[in-house]
């Protein structure tokens, strides 16, 4: 590391690598990349130069912050400053080059800005000399190293497969969010809160992953420049906010701008989205093809305990932030003077240690909150733990800073022990990057890695992933104590078995608490606890019905229906009346069938319009997969109006 570091020193070498990472880049901007992910560009970008961003966005199928539509924009205007973007074989061709530039031209530039953020922390890291105190006090609370090793930092992040693959060859914008975000921390670090705020929410609508890191840089700012930097990075934040979506609120339509926000949240309904996570373990290599709402633990689906177990995994970064247990020594002249002035029992940890201090405990805490969404969430997409290979970097200083006791190695071993950590995060993740691009584009990666694509070479990555985070928490264990950790534990035990209550209690499980693996309506949607015509919006207030007898839970559906859900051998009833909705005209007659791992359990005969509503149970001991179907009854399906009413599953 250190002779690396040595090679820094020089300014030639440095605008030698410089040059080499923009050639790297340059090379690789005729490939179409990630040719979907372009092409969203492309459609998106235009819409709203044409017609504006309020109405073009519902012409698109867009779905990201909706401020992050002017970036894309201005792409589309800047195209047109040299050709016509309404010429349709031309633009819209997946190897249109002056495109592929324009838009690869935005990670290519943020990409160099997180260098620059490496050299300017290299220049105005604190000084070790007590002796320079006035200029350290216009210097930030990072650990004071060799201007080169953060040069050197710059560049394994600058000059890393990674950086490269994301960017210049997908085509994607992760280090646009991670820049500006960085760039949010640094006005922290320089005691400008409301910019902070400011830039914080522009990176989060250009990123909306970013938006999981909020509450702890929010609290960050707490602990670092009090309530009132709080207070004005919140203020900035919002008025970022208000600013942004202005044309929204001007048009009264901030449920579009909300919708993007939230929608996401399904939007994928998978286990793993190539991400090489648990659940892509789960999933025998398979992530795409299996819902996430298979039953997992209990009744409990794998969304939900995805969800339960980065809920644990962030509270464990809050309480790594909030915990005041300061280590032992820190590498700060001043700290070292202090110590040095009285007897130990009297002696109190300077103002610039505990700035030390909080300031590692946020990158800890970023890089746990990270990896926790890339590998206990399901939805999880294989570029969500990209954030990792720059938070990594930004921890490495205080990693190699602090003298623990408790750990018998030195500065040089603890380097040592970063780099192999970096290094196999890097080839690991390179591959499940490189993997995710070539499942949709063969031809765009490197051919000859193509063949290492294979389940168990995947699954085995997705292993050595975890491996690499319990070992992450290892060797942070002196903040990371094991009662951190048993807490961590507990809490996703607790959450686990309060979502299970109802089994351990024998209590009757509505099947609208059930999340279906499969849903199909012949009209509209199935609507959970309303008839099936309140999926077009009228009238929501209204119950279920049968031959005006009033129900508050049930499904209101429309023949042919088929609602699937995983019960996981948990039940030994299933209860529900049936019945046509009071809604449905004359006409309505179904059938109401259910299906027990394909097993036929129960077929009604034909239920009419006019019928009151009647009682079924039906033995389910032993059934996983549960379906609930209607047909038209042979007479087609006008007026199918169909409602499964109280639908209960009864525990063993």
């Amino acid at each position: 590391m250190q002779k690396l570091a040595g090679f820094m020193e020089k300014p030639t070498n440095i605008k030698i690598l410089l040059a080499a990472a923009l050639l790297l880049r340059l090379v690789l901007i005729p490939n179409p990349g990630f040719e979907a992910d372009i092409s969203f560009w492309k459609s998106w970008g235009l819409a709203v130069r044409d017609v504006g961003i309020v109405k073009g966005l519902p012409l698109t199928n867009f779905n990201y912050p909706t401020p992050f539509a002017y970036v894309l924009a201005g792409m589309a205007n800047i195209y047109a400053l040299f050709a016509d973007p309404h010429t349709f074989n031309e633009f819209w061709n997946n190897a249109n080059l002056l495109f592929l530039a324009i838009a690869k031209s935005l990670p290519i530039a943020a990409d160099f800005g997180i260098f620059v953020i490496f050299f300017w922390l290299g220049k105005n890291a604190k000084p070790a000399s007590p002796l320079r105190r006035i200029e350290a006090s216009r210097r930030i609370d990072f650990p004071y190293l060799q201007p080169s090793i953060y040069n050197l930092l710059g560049f394994l992040y600058l000059l890393n497969p990674l950086s490269l693959l994301d960017g210049a060859l997908w085509g994607q914008v992760d280090s646009v969010g991670i820049f500006l975000f960085l760039i949010a921390i640094l006005l922290v670090l320089t005691k400008k809160p409301l910019l902070a705020g400011v830039v914080y929410m522009v990176a989060m609508m250009t990123k909306l992953q970013n938006l999981i890191y909020g509450p702890i840089f929010f609290l960050f700012i707490w602990q670092y420049l009090g309530f009132d930097g709080l207070i004005q990075a919140a203020g900035g934040a919002l008025g970022a906010f208000l600013t942004l979506n202005f044309e929204f609120i001007r048009a009264r339509n901030m449920g579009r701008v909300i919708g993007d926000l939230s929608g996401n949240y399904d939007y994928f309904p998978w286990l793993s989205l190539n991400a090489y996570n648990v659940w892509w373990i789960v999933s025998g290599a398979r992530g795409m093809a299996i819902s996430d709402k298979i039953a997992a633990i209990g009744i409990v689906n794998a969304k939900s305990v995805g969800l339960y177990m980065f809920s644990a995994t962030y509270f464990l970064a809050i309480l790594i932030m909030v915990r005041r247990k300061y280590l032992p020594s820190i590498k700060h002249e001043n700290a070292r003077v202090t110590r040095a002035a009285g007897p130990s029992a009297n002696w109190r940890e300077p103002q610039e240690t505990v700035s030390v201090d909080i300031i590692f405990r946020f990158f800890t805490a970023l890089i746990i909150v990270c990896a926790g969404f890339f590998l206990f969430q399901t939805e999880s997409h294989d570029r969500y733990a990209f954030p990792i290979s720059v938070f990594l970097l930004l921890w490495a200083p205080f990693y190699w800073n602090y003298e623990v006791r408790s750990m018998n190695y030195g500065k040089n071993n603890r380097m040592n022990t970063f780099l192999i950590i970096y290094s196999v995060f890097s080839i690991l993740y390179f591959y499940n990057l490189h993997n995710a691009l070539i499942v949709n584009y063969p031809k765009n990666g490197i051919v000859w890695l193509n063949s290492l694509n294979i389940p168990v070479l995947t699954i085995a990555a997705s292993v050595i992933n975890i491996a690499m985070f319990v070992f992450f928490l290892y060797i942070s264990r002196y903040i990371i104590t094991p009662g951190l950790l048993l807490v961590w534990i507990g809490t996703f035990v607790i959450l686990i078995v309060n979502a299970n209550r109802v089994l351990i209690f024998k209590k009757p499980v509505p099947i609208t608490k059930m999340a279906p693996i499969i849903r199909s309506s012949g009209y509209g949607q199935t609507m959970t606890n309303m008839p099936v015509n309140a999926s077009f919006g009228f009238p929501k207030w209204g119950f279920l019905s049968v031959q005006y007898a009033f129900y508050r839970q049930g499904l209101g559906t429309h023949a042919p229906s088929q609602d699937v859900f995983d019960i996981n051998r948990q039940f030994r009833t299933l209860t529900t009346d049936i019945g046509i909705d009071t809604e449905a005209g004359p006409q309505g007659s179904v059938r109401f069938i259910v299906i027990g791992d394909g097993k036929n359990l129960y077929s009604s005969d034909i239920v009419k319009r006019y019928e009151l509503p009647r009682h079924v149970e039906i033995d389910v001991r032993g059934v996983k997969t549960l379906e609930l179907v209607t047909d038209d009854a042979g007479n087609g399906n006008f007026d199918d109006h169909a409602d499964w009413l109280n639908t209960m599953l009864i525990p063993l």
